[in-house]
């Protein structure tokens, strides 16, 4: 079956932050059982938790980046105009 050249877009970048998010929770993982080891306070951490960490990371800055851009449009009221699904910068004004 062939896909459109906007689905095979979508997969594409579906299975890169899936790639990558599996990547980084492996990362995670690594480093915090490399820290366990020198400090014996620390738990040992499992996949499954390092997906929850990171997980909650990736929430976390999905909120600190939109109330950046909240506080972009609330300090440039009516600087950025909807055309279509984006936003461009509107014409200035003299």
């Amino acid at each position: 079956m062939d896909l459109s050249d906007w689905a095979a877009t979508r997969i594409d970048t579906i299975s890169f932050f899936a790639a990558l998010f599996l990547i980084l929770a492996v990362v995670l993982r690594l480093l915090w059982n490399f820290l366990a080891r020198d400090f014996p306070a620390l738990p040992v951490l499992t996949f499954k938790r390092a997906l929850a960490a990171v997980l909650l990371l990736s929430l976390l800055l999905a909120v600190v980046l939109t109330m950046i851009a909240g506080a972009r449009e609330l300090l440039t009221p009516g600087a950025w105009q909807k055309q279509g699904h984006i936003y461009r910068l509107s014409e200035p004004k003299p």
